[in-house]
């Protein structure tokens, strides 16, 4: 415990890692912000001025001509009598006014994946900047010399990437969930019971998701001792892994992004080419499932991961105890 909390201090003094924790702070924020915005309530100003336009609208020639005609044949449009044709063809004020009310649950499958998105690949850049520096500045040999078992020096390290990264991503996500349900509260939206429970496990679920990518990134940076390097394959792993998988044929359940999915989803589907009975011209045998979706779980995912993050760990930890530090 020592040595992760002198490792914590040496976080703490990182003025890049400093700057990555202040983003993930300005990126909630700014997520939060946006959401409040393009979720407000109508003003009377907008109301007003949707009004008006409809106005302008239903006074043009085009649209007489097209209630008139909707009026003497009213199928022609699609609708049953006369009476229906404003409310189909005739512009309506929520066309100018329209804004998607706020909904937990929505903002949850968009925003939050978005804010943990970015924590994910900002706490990656602790993790890899943090031990990166040690390498390039050669003080890592000078670590060792007051702490000579490389084993304790590696794990003292991921524990206090690992430590951070919780501590960072649970308060940025408490924090923004925390201000989505004050905005909710102000705003008179009704939040059903069962939502808050699903946003508090799904966020547990990406804070673990995090930590796991913080120390993998700092695994891989100990392993190839470059920082450089570990940018290049988060890059490659993000860009291409998923494309280089599919032009292999590799099963979509083995892609990162399901698996991903899978741990924060608390499960997912993934596509399976169906059997050639599916494309017969009769009916495919009983039993045979032709919708080409398979179930991902979050255990199996949880387990796919875990092993490739224990298989960079065990690897890194092997390499920093064998070969020689300069």
């Amino acid at each position: 415990m020592r040595l992760i909390g002198l490792e914590l201090t040496r976080l703490r003094w990182r003025r890049a890692v400093v700057v990555l924790l202040g983003g993930c702070v300005l990126v909630g924020a700014v997520i939060l912000g946006g959401t409040a915005w393009d979720t407000r309530p109508v003003s009377a100003s907008e109301l007003a001025a949707a009004e008006e336009l409809v106005e302008q609208e239903m006074g043009r020639r085009y649209m007489q001509r097209q209630l008139a005609e909707c009026e003497e044949r009213p199928r022609r449009f699609g609708v049953s009598d006369a009476e229906q044709c404003v409310a189909a063809i005739a512009p309506q004020v929520d066309w100018y006014v329209s804004r998607q009310p706020l909904q937990l649950w929505v903002a949850m499958r968009a925003q939050g994946v978005g804010l943990v998105t970015v924590l994910m690949g900002l706490l990656m850049l602790v993790g890899t900047t943090f031990v990166g520096a040690d390498w390039s500045s050669g003080s890592m040999s000078n670590q060792l010399l007051f702490e000579p078992r490389r084993a304790r020096i590696w794990l003292s390290k991921a524990g206090a990437v690992l430590g951070l990264a919780l501590l960072a991503s649970t308060a940025v996500l408490a924090a923004f969930w925390g201000g989505m349900a004050l905005l909710a509260r102000m705003r008179g939206i009704d939040v059903p019971p069962e939502v808050p429970g699903m946003i508090a496990a799904a966020s547990g679920r990406a804070v673990l998701l995090v930590g796991a990518a913080a120390v993998g990134a700092y695994a891989v940076t100990m392993l190839s001792r470059s920082t450089v390097f570990t940018l290049g394959a988060m890059f490659a792993v993000v860009v291409g892994a998923t494309v280089v998988m599919a032009l292999l044929g590799v099963s979509e359940a083995w892609f990162p992004n399901k698996n991903l999915g899978a741990v924060l989803w608390n499960g997912t589907q993934y596509y399976v080419e169906p059997p050639p009975s599916c494309f017969d011209r009769g009916r495919p045998e009983p039993g045979v499932d032709c919708s080409g979706l398979r179930d991902l779980s979050l255990a199996t995912g949880a387990r796919n991961l875990g092993v490739l993050l224990l298989a960079t760990c065990a690897a890194s930890l092997w390499s920093f105890r064998r070969r020689d530090v300069p």
